[in-house]
């Protein structure tokens, strides 16, 4: 008999040592106890953790909960249902981040479950921990969590595990799970997942129920703040089949009975006309196992269609006669039980039946061992062909499938070849790419899909103006300094030094290039130019906030490099080896600033919650006075989201959104990146080459979409830049262009490194 599962739920959620009946960040909705295994989408269970400063978090939990729930119920594979409803989650919390304050802004961690039959499918983003504890084992997921790693949110790497409401788009961790009578699921809050390790969890949930597990959890975290869904999964014996009843077997041979009943079953459902026989769930596909031929065939390969009713028809007859005869067998030579015995009385034996009881025990037996080594012999055929036919069923649905991508494939790639849109083209040609590769998964030895995805690629980089960089040679690796890890934020390059600021250490490092340009010289030292606490008189350099190059211009008569810390300490080093501090000037105007840049003798500060760009005047001995606003008192520049600032003449800001403002004179200038093929993605740095709209481009690093963006000065999308490995922008984070020599610096990690400009 078929084992089906039904859940036993409990709940655990404690803020500030007080428990809550009624959590705002859990969702459990079922309807019923017992698992569903044809209809519906299954039951729903979801987890959600909030960070940040939320004025209601409650309610933003709510409404992510209810979304997660609403969505994943969309129509299509239940894991493209929670795909979409944690993206658009992730949507929602964008959105409110950016329209509220900046210390109202927060971000999420979400765990959804749906289980269905003996299936669990699992989506997460952000901090969120889910435990599979089942026979022998203990599985957490994600395996690998930065949320659960790292001691400080600032140890966090949000460029590997983004959570809800950072970037515009993410894309979260799906998994799925088999589960068993017995299983324990756990939907947690990340300060469970730092306090019981996955080797631990077993021991501390061993031989509990639902309810004895949310004691334990509860026990093992005192005075923390904790949430957590613990589903047990117990068994549940479903009726007798059909069969079963009307053969009458007794139990010591049913199982055989019902095996073969089942086999029976699976030739005449295999004889169906395909156009009769729904092939298996999306879903049931994701959950098996894959399976793919290893001939090597080309993508527009055809097998040519067998008809094999007639044999299914003479199989399923003999699994018919062979299940009666075995049954009747079974229930001739097996014994009764004892209760059977005890019910029956004695009878008057004659006739054959006298003849024979009067045979020697011996012979009766030596009949039933010969019984049972037929017995014997038919089981593993009953098995052998259940499977053999199990087996040709599912290589005909795989096979049915995989030319239905196949086919579906050559239409989608048709039409995008037959489209003079670009839009239109950049759609199909995606469409047609997901197709390939899912025929591709069932087949990743086809040469013939291989070269056919290249084609599609190359098509894609085309409509999408997308170059690839060559010649990509890593520079410098920083390295971390006492246990302090490196984070290199910028990069300079002025003739053959190349400058590289680092918040993680705090220092600037002075690098040299060789004269090929190819290269950094090997000189002795570490390279560091200048460091946190740093004397220069009576000025201690404090904590770095940027670097800027200003060029000799107005007042100034010699380039620089200029050293801020968030005090309003300036340090500047010119190219006579010469350092010198600047006294601190207008630093009671700054309040948060994020950035600095130079140009033409001046030095301009970017204060985001000042809602401010303040402009210094430098000369030779200092600064000219005190700063001024570059916008003027009745300019509608909102810098609130702001990261980053480029001047050529034309002042270029950059917002966490994407958004790029142009601003001459302090009045705004329109930048539309039209024909971007999709928005920028938590953006972290802005370059920009030429004087004003005369000559040269503005460069982004799109570290959420692991790209270089170039537009034109007046926004209009020229091309991006990919590196040949992935691994090259996977973290971006600043970088440098020379359109002259055409070169192309920029860290990503703890990297630096060069690169080529496409011609």
């Amino acid at each position: 008999m078929d084992t089906r599962l039904q859940t036993v739920i409990a709940s655990l959620s404690i803020t500030e040592g007080i428990w809550h009946e009624k959590a705002s960040n859990m969702g459990v909705f079922e309807a019923s106890s017992t698992l569903a295994t044809t209809h519906g989408r299954g039951s729903v269970y979801v987890l959600v953790e909030t960070i940040g400063g939320f004025p209601d978090p409650n309610d933003v939990e709510q409404q992510i909960v209810q979304i997660v729930q609403v969505k994943s119920q969309a129509p299509g594979s239940i894991t493209a249902g929670i795909r979409q409803a944690i993206t658009e989650a992730n949507a929602f919390l964008f959105e409110e981040n950016l329209n509220a304050a900046r210390e109202d802004r927060g971000i999420a961690g979400v765990t959804c479950v749906i289980l269905k039959d003996q299936d669990a499918f699992v989506g997460q983003c952000g901090p969120s921990v889910l435990y599979h504890v089942g026979r022998g084992h203990t599985t957490r997921l994600p395996p690998e969590s930065t949320w659960l790693t790292s001691e400080t949110l600032q140890d966090i790497d949000v460029g590997k595990q983004p959570p809800l409401g950072l970037r515009k788009n993410i894309e979260p961790e799906l998994s799925h799970l088999h589960l068993r009578d017995g299983d324990l699921l756990i939907l947690a809050s990340t300060p469970l997942g730092k306090l019981v390790p996955e080797n631990a969890m077993a021991s501390a949930v061993l031989q509990r129920d639902a309810q004895g597990v949310r004691d334990r959890l509860e026990s093992l975290a005192p005075g923390t703040d904790l949430a957590a869904i613990i589903i047990e999964l117990r068994g549940l014996k479903e009726p007798a089949s059909e069969e079963e009843e009307v053969i009458g077997i007794p139990s010591s041979a049913g199982a055989l009975a019902s095996l073969v009943a089942r086999a029976s079953a699976t030739v005449r459902r295999w004889r169906q006309p395909r156009a009769d026989r729904a092939y298996e769930d999306e879903d049931e596909e994701e959950a098996s196992s894959a399976y793919a031929p290893g001939e090597d065939e080309g993508l527009l390969t055809t097998r040519p269609s067998i008809d094999l009713s007639r044999a299914a028809a003479a199989v399923t007859s003999a699994l018919s006669t062979v299940g009666r005869a075995l049954a009747t067998l079974l229930v001739r030579i097996l014994p009764e039980s004892e209760v059977a015995q005890e019910g029956k009385r004695p009878r008057s034996v004659t006739g054959r039946k006298a003849k024979d009881a009067q045979e020697p025990g011996g012979d009766r037996a030596e009949r039933y061992d010969r019984r049972w080594v037929w017995a014997a012999l038919l089981i593993p055929v009953v098995v052998a062909m259940t499977y053999v036919l199990t087996r040709v069923q599912y290589d005909r649905a795989r096979e049915a499938e995989f030319q239905h991508l196949v086919t579906s494939f050559q239409e989608t790639a048709a039409a995008a070849e037959a489209s003079t849109v670009a839009d239109e083209q950049r759609v199909k040609l995606v469409e047609a790419q997901a197709l390939l590769e899912q025929a591709l998964a069932m087949r990743p030895e086809d040469r013939g899909l291989q070269d056919r995805l290249a084609v599609i690629r190359s098509q894609l980089d085309r409509v999408n103006r997308v170059n690839r960089l060559t010649g990509v040679e890593p520079l410098q690796v920083l390295a971390d300094i006492e246990g302090v890890k490196a984070r290199p934020e910028k990069v300079l390059v002025q003739g053959a030094d190349v400058y590289v600021l680092d918040l993680g250490v705090h220092c600037i490092y002075n690098y040299l290039l060789t004269d090929a340009r190819d290269g950094l010289q090997e000189l002795p030292g570490d390279r560091i130019l200048l460091r946190e606490g740093d004397e220069q008189g009576a000025t201690v350099l404090g904590e770095l906030l940027d670097m800027a190059w200003v060029d000799a211009g107005g007042l100034l008569g010699t380039n620089s490099l200029l050293a801020i810390d968030r005090q309003g300490h300036v340090l500047q080093y010119d190219p006579g080896f010469r350092v010198r501090a600047l006294p601190a000037v207008g630093v009671d105007l700054w309040q948060e600033p994020v950035a600095a840049t130079g140009y033409y003798g001046r030095l301009y500060v970017l204060d985001p919650k000042a809602n401010q760009l303040l402009r210094y005047t430098l000369t030779n001995g200092g600064f000219e006075g005190m700063p001024s606003d570059y916008f003027l008192p009745e300019s509608v520049a909102d810098l609130g989201s702001a990261t980053d600032v480029a001047i050529d003449g034309n002042v270029y800001i950059l917002h966490s959104s994407g958004l790029i403002a142009k601003y001459q004179d302090g009045a705004s200038m329109p930048f539309t990146q039209r024909d971007l093929d999709r928005p920028l993605d938590a953006p972290t740095s802005l370059f920009v080459t030429g004087f004003m709209d005369e000559d040269g481009y503005v460069y982004v690093s799109d570290a959420g979409n692991q790209r270089i963006v170039q537009f034109s000065k007046t926004g209009e999308f020229i091309r991006q830049l990919l590196g040949t490995d992935a691994m090259h922008m996977d973290d971006l984070r600043s970088l440098y262009v020379d359109e002259a020599t055409g070169e192309l610096f920029f860290v990503n990690g703890s990297g630096l490194y060069l690169a080529r400009l496409p011609s």
